[in-house]
């Protein structure tokens, strides 16, 4: 699985975004030519160039406006304006999802900070040339990179006040606490911006998962430049990784009103939608009532179609989770050619070795009642050859 992973130690910005994913390997010339299909070139420059910062080698990324009438008349862009725009352009259909997802999130949370609807506001920030070309530039780097998944690490936001069209106001800027919300964020002794509307809906868009920890094999790293020197190196870094670990999590509920009678076909349910496991434990809850506790363990991609499930099976009104790791072995599929029919053999490889064999039941099962043979006898019978 190639993981992508932001480490926001020093928080994101759209321009460090864009820097840190070319720093990671996708081409210059290559985004600059996609950007040019939103057809406002007469609008902007580009300038990518390296520099460093606290003895770190970064690129820095700058969009540089041309023609000030141009910004002048388009600096309020509204979100039906961004999506025309966008829609109009030859870009692929991937970039375009990606970019619009960008702007409504943002479009969503500046209309709640000045509490008019998303096509109302005429949000300068996300009007702007350079927050155009910095989101849908994003979208064209992670259009090229083609990840499987993408998390990030916890946010820093900064902390102090920032100077914006309407005044001053406290850092994390509104906008950007609505974006985060449900995000873990921090500050750190840094007292001005890290984390700006724009990075925050990107991250916040693009990111399935945040977390400071992480299992890794890291394949390239990059670095995107801010705009400030600190003691702390004010960069974006992007980590493209393979994930050697496959990951998990496990859900339970506890049930102590439920037909015993659904647990069996809540259990298929769970097992045709994708579980690795399912199993029931008996348990006496409040009040000395017998229950069970029903636990699934999951891919976490199946976690929202996995709690769909259980709601609506179940009589549960909760459900736990726990992330967890679960290493597994490389396994095969060999065929068996025995005199009672053909038989699917599961063989289970740990660093290239085959430790475990298991014959499969379904197979089995149909030969032992078409053959009128005791199962056990022809497992005693049928040898693996590996």
């Amino acid at each position: 699985m190639r993981v992508l992973y932001f480490d926001c130690f020093s928080g994101i910005s759209g321009d460090m975004t864009v820097a840190a994913l070319l720093d990671l390997g996708v081409p210059g010339d290559y985004l600059i030519r996609n950007l040019e299909k939103l057809q406002i070139k007469d609008e902007y420059d580009i300038e990518i160039t390296k520099t460093i910062k606290n003895g770190i080698e970064a690129t820095d990324f700058n969009v540089i406006l041309l023609n000030h009438k141009h910004e002048k008349e388009h600096h309020g862009r509204n979100l039906f304006d961004i999506e025309g725009l966008i829609d109009n352009s030859s870009l692929n259909e991937n970039i375009k999802k990606l970019s619009k997802g960008i702007f409504r999130l943002l479009a969503e949370a500046e209309s709640k900070v000045h509490g008019k609807g998303i096509y109302e506001v005429h949000f300068h920030e996300v009007g702007a040339v350079d927050s155009i070309i910095d989101i849908v530039g994003t979208a064209i780097c992670i259009d090229y990179i083609n990840p499987d998944k993408i998390i990030s690490s916890h946010i820093n936001t900064g902390r102090g006040f920032v100077k914006c069209q309407h005044g001053t106001i406290p850092v994390p800027a509104p906008a950007t606490l609505n974006i985060l919300k449900d995000v873990p964020i921090y500050s750190d002794d840094r007292n001005f911006e890290l984390t700006t509307p724009t990075g925050a809906a990107i991250i916040k868009s693009l990111s399935s998962d945040f977390r400071n920890s992480f299992n890794l094999k890291v394949k390239k790293v990059g670095y995107g430049c801010g705009k400030r020197d600190t003691e702390i190196p004010n960069v974006l870094r992007v980590i493209l990784s393979e994930d050697d670990f496959s990951e998990n999590c496990i859900l339970e509920a506890t049930i102590d009103d439920m037909n015993p009678q659904i647990y069996g076909y809540l259990m298929d349910k769970l097992f045709e939608a994708g579980a690795k496991d399912v199993y029931l434990t008996p348990v006496y809850m409040k009040k000395n009532r017998p229950g069970i506790v029903i636990t699934v363990t999951i891919p976490i991609r199946l976690e929202e179609k996995i709690k769909e499930i259980i709601f609506k099976e179940s009589t549960t009104i909760g459900i736990r989770k726990f992330n967890i790791e679960r290493e597994e072995l490389k396994k095969e599929i060999k065929v068996l050619k025995t005199k009672y029919g053909n038989i699917r053999c599961k063989l289970s490889s740990y660093k290239d070795e085959v430790v475990n064999t298991s014959l499969e039941y379904e197979d089995m099962r149909e030969a032992a009642a078409a053959f009128d043979l005791p199962l056990k006898d022809l497992y005693k019978e049928i040898k693996i050859d590996i």
